[in-house]
């Protein structure tokens, strides 16, 4: 005895109706940590220069060495928390923050060519650039 009035075929339309209205609200979130060519906020704290993972939790900021503390956070150019590990022996421009207390590298922000434009980095001088002063 089927006592449902409506048929499977009017279930299954509804159904994937519903499915693809979801899926197309949950796009535009999707989409939000994707680069773009405006520029974070960063904290008035923050300092610019090259950062160098060493021996993690070793890292070098400007050629001078550095720990980081235990709740560093290190975020990429697409805006998503990375593992400072996966970076070592690479030299990145970056956003920094050091912890007053502890002295240590608190967070660090790798930075996008529009940041690197806006905020000009300090790089460490090479040796010829220090004989020769240019």
């Amino acid at each position: 005895m089927n006592r449902c009035t409506t048929d499977l075929i009017s279930r299954r339309c509804a159904a994937c109706a519903l499915l693809a209205a979801v899926a197309g609200a949950a796009l535009p979130a999707l989409a939000q940590g994707l680069p773009s060519d405006e520029t974070r906020n960063f904290p008035p704290t923050a300092q610019f220069g090259e950062l160098t993972v060493t021996n993690f939790p070793e890292v070098a900021i400007n050629g001078t060495a550095i720990r980081t503390t235990p709740g560093f956070r290190l975020f990429s150019r697409e805006r998503s928390i990375v593992f400072a590990s996966n970076y070592a022996g690479q030299k990145m421009l970056v956003g920094y923050v050091i912890e007053p207390q502890t002295q240590g590298l608190h967070t660090a922000w790798i930075l996008t060519p529009a940041e690197i434009e806006k905020y000009k980095p300090i790089q460490p001088r090479t040796l010829l650039q220090r004989v020769f002063g240019s």
